[in-house]
């Protein structure tokens, strides 16, 4: 013992005596240098701004040995600090007064984003604008005089029910509303108002929408974060709170002297900040080549039943969900799956059973009534009739409490449409009018207000006391919302450690796990799911040495679990197994009609897409016009014919590849809900794909019309009608195919970019060997083929064959344009049928690439 008192008495003088040699140091050097205490227990001298990888994760290591355990103490460290030499951490009152938000909207059906709204509502505000008429816009109030209060180191809740200004209170408070929102009223930071300082570098607002860099992980993600909004003040505290050590002689905690002054650098390419925050939210895990979700997870869900499944982030609920329902897109799948006592068929699963998702995907452009409407058109029997589809669709609405926004259009999440909240509602709703046998719901009230969970847990149960099968996933629920629950499945790393009856007031679950030595008891009034997550823990598990796995295994519950299981795997007597004539509720026909109906409902309510292309088409054929102007009519010299046929060359690729990049971005968000709705046995591939082929038909027709109007007439080409008709012909093809060539790209590829990557070096292929640049004639015979294959030199064939391939005018040089045209090009008049007949090919071919892509490539992963 006095050998290693010496030895510590030793350590310590070192230690002060390396201190000491810091605190003689200059300022500028003595907050960049300290020491950091090694596995050992020895205080080395470390370069706080040059800490390594080892150092980093040494350092987290001696202030967070325990992620659970250990973070609050390191908070308490940091604070006790601070408190020894007097110094108050800034603090920032936050003062409302009269606060008042308006905004200027359309009512009712003006609202709705149409493209005939989209056009009136531009010629009105224009109109407006120059005081001609006046705006039909209504002036809401959104918040109303409200004044109030926010004091430092108090957490302040704010309530209210949807649509009632929280969200709009919050972004008036941080700074962060819109320029067109009308405000009035005053919001002051410790009495300055937002003209005197920059609010954004002072607050912080968390969206309910979660936007990330989808391509960076969640290091680079939060380094990038800790660089561009620096280290405020931090620098300067840590320059003062030295200063008042050195006076007071008080010798720090190194660890905590290290992490304070890392924080406090700017400028560092990795900042031990981010280091602290992966360490709180990492989680312990295995590295494995092939990782086990689920180990052996055994039970059954009966009808009548609310089952909550529950279990720590990466449990495995999702995935267990995923597998029971058929969801599953890669892994190895091991076990057996039977409903009613035989095998589960996925053809007749998909039929009887619906799977509320944890991401709400919807089309984004139609109502919430619509969206129950398709979905009860596509999933009730082809024997119910429309009025009764639409009396259950009400039925729903009233159910899960969208009646009152039974025309709000759904929108994309985070930028317009629906709260968080009611799409979740929507979300329940599409599948309960499916009217299933079996409901799996991940985790329905993430997201909700207290209010909105009930409303969403109500509706759970009403279905429940019909004699359904419902099975939840779940994350810490209120106790009014966890008392809902007839019985729970509790995993942990992918094993279940506990299945059974919850009983009243948890009686059953509190029970079982008090039993369990090491354990301890629920306080009195505490929530039982939280404090089930707590005991069974892995800090809990650790410190106690209890396997909650195997104490399953060994109890009550788990042979009461196999006999159950055992009971239900055998058919009921005179019974059979669950069959249907077709493998979706309505045939090909109707399938597609419904589809082909949403699919208009969609474009029609898409002015960002459709009102964008004509707009675009109308200032591109002006420009044309105007550019080469009657430049068709113009055919005696070489240059006037190159002219007339590179307005044909350019007005084809230019419009062209804006159709197609202009439909990719509409195809890779109804391909997310296309992926939901096909799992779930809507519909078949095909249907979906001939629709969104079909819907492209009239816009592209009235497309071309109004191209060829405005380009035919001012470009001065002859007016016969057969060349008139072979103009448009081929300008309507050409617009087709390369709308189905996008389309076909974004259906082959994983994202968007990826797609929008691949047509962009097509397009640049197309370009060189089209035939303008390098006539066909001149292309090297072994690239000769490429000319052939590429769908814009059929094009150019077509319109320059049917305006010039027949006209027998000399130009002059004494040949006549046919002579030249066939000559130079290689174009023939009497080849135009063929060139016709490739031209509907490619569309065809594109249309068709299309529907393969999307029936056979998916490129979700679960």
């Amino acid at each position: 013992m006095e050998a290693f008192s010496r030895s510590t008495h030793g350590e310590d003088d070192e230690k002060a005596l390396k201190w000491a040699a810091l605190e003689r140091l200059p300022t500028y050097k003595r907050l960049r240098k300290g020491l950091l205490t090694s596995s050992r227990g020895e205080a080395n001298e470390v370069e706080v701004e040059k800490l390594g990888l080892q150092e980093r994760k040494r350092l987290m290591k001696n202030l967070m040995s325990d992620t659970e355990l250990d973070n609050e103490k390191l908070l308490l460290k940091l604070k006790k600090r601070l408190d020894r030499v007097g110094i108050d951490i800034p603090t920032i009152e936050v003062r409302f007064e009269h606060l008042r938000v308006e905004a200027e909207a359309y009512i009712g059906d003006r609202a709705l984003p149409t493209l005939l709204n989209f056009f009136v509502n531009l010629v009105e505000g224009f109109l407006a604008n120059l005081h001609i008429v006046s705006s039909k816009k209504k002036q809401l109030t959104i918040l109303h005089d409200v004044s109030g209060i926010i004091k430092p180191s108090k957490m302040t809740l704010l309530l209210g029910l949807p649509g009632s200004g929280k969200t709009t209170l919050l972004m008036a408070l941080a700074g962060r509303l819109a320029s067109d929102f009308k405000v009035s009223g005053k919001v002051t930071y410790n009495g300055y108002s937002f003209n005197e300082f920059v609010p954004q570098r002072t607050s912080a607002y968390v969206s309910q929408n979660d936007v990330h860099i989808p391509e960076m992980t969640v290091r680079e993600i939060l380094a990038f974060s800790a660089r561009y909004q620096g280290v405020g003040f931090r620098h300067e505290l840590m320059a003062e709170l030295t200063r008042r050590e050195k006076e007071a002689n008080i010798l720090p905690d190194p660890d905590i002297d290290v992490f304070m002054k890392a924080a406090s650098l700017e400028g560092q390419k990795r900042s031990v900040i981010t280091d602290y925050v992966l360490k709180e939210m990492k989680s312990q895990g295995v590295m494995e080549d092939k990782l086990v979700l689920l180990k052996g997870v055994s039970g059954a869900f009966k009808p009548g039943v609310l089952t909550a499944l529950m279990g720590v982030s990466g449990a495995g609920k999702t995935t267990l969900l995923d597998v029971l329902s058929g969801r599953k897109t890669g892994g190895y799948i091991e076990g057996s799956i039977k409903v009613s006592g035989y095998m589960k068929k996925q053809e007749t699963f998909t039929r009887i059973s619906g799977y509320c998702e944890q991401n709400d995907i919807h089309s984004p452009h139609v109502t919430v009534f619509e969206s129950l409407l398709y979905s009860a058109w596509l999933r009730l029997g082809s024997d119910i009739s429309k009025e009764a589809r639409k009396m259950f669709v009400e039925e729903i609405l009233e159910l899960v409490e969208l009646d009152t926004l039974r025309q709000a259009i759904v929108g994309l999440p985070g930028v317009n449409g629906l709260s968080t909240e009611q799409r979740k509602r929507l979300t329940i709703a599409v599948e309960l009018v499916a009217n299933p046998s079996i409901i799996f719901l991940d985790e329905p009230t993430s997201g909700l207000d207290a209010r909105a969970a009930a409303i969403v847990m109500r509706a759970v149960r009403n279905t429940v006391d019909t004699g359904r099968t419902v099975v939840c996933t779940i994350h810490q629920p209120s106790i009014d919302i966890f008392e809902a629950f007839d019985e729970l499945l509790l995993l942990k790393r992918g094993e279940t450690i506990y299945v059974g009856p919850l009983g009243h007031r948890s009686f059953h679950l509190i029970k079982y796990f008090e039993g369990i030595e090491g354990t301890s008891k629920i306080n009195e009034g505490q929530n039982p799911a939280t404090w089930m997550l707590e005991v069974t823990s892995s800090t809990r598990e650790t410190v106690s040495g209890v396997d909650f796995a195997e104490l399953l295994k060994k109890s009550e519950l788990y042979r009461r679990n196999k006999e159950i299981i055992k009971e239900l795997s055998e058919p009921p007597p005179a019974s059979n197994d669950i069959h249907f004539q077709t493998k979706y509720s309505q045939p090909f026909s109707k399938q597609y009609l419904a589809c082909l109906w949403k699919q208009h409902l969609s474009y029609w309510r898409n002015p960002s897409y459709i009102a964008t292309k004509f707009l675009f088409t109308l200032g591109a054929s002006l420009i044309l016009g105007t550019m080469f102007w009657n430049l068709g009519s113009k055919r005696t010299t070489y240059i006037d014919m190159f002219n007339s046929i590179g307005a044909m060359y350019t007005a084809s690729l230019f419009l062209g590849i804006q159709n197609a990049g202009g439909i990719q971005p509409v195809v890779s968000i109804e391909r997310t809900v296309y992926y939901r709705e096909r799992a779930a046995g809507i519909y078949s591939a095909l249907p979906y794909a001939l629709a969104q082929v079909t819907i492209e038909l009239p816009y592209i027709f009235s497309q071309s019309l109004m191209y060829c109007i405005i380009v035919y007439a001012m470009m001065g080409y002859e007016w016969c009608f057969t060349k008139v008709l072979w103009f448009f012909f081929f300008m309507f093809f050409t617009f087709l195919y390369f709308t189905y060539y996008g389309m076909m790209t974004i259906a082959a590829t994983r994202s968007y970019h990826i797609g929008m990557i691949i047509s962009t070096a097509f397009y640049g292929m197309w370009n060189l060997f089209c035939g303008f640049i390098i006539p066909r004639t001149r292309i090297p015979v072994w690239w000769r083929w490429f000319y052939w294959t590429c769908p814009l030199s059929w094009t150019l064939y077509g319109l320059i064959g049917s305006q010039f391939g027949d006209v027998e005018e000399k130009m002059d040089t004494g040949e006549t344009v046919e002579e030249f045209i066939r000559e130079f090009f290689g174009f023939r008049h009497d080849f135009l049928g063929v060139v016709a007949a490739v031209i509907i090919g490619f569309g065809v071919f594109f249309a068709f690439s299309f529907a393969i892509c999307i029936k056979f490539f998916n490129f979700q992963k679960r």
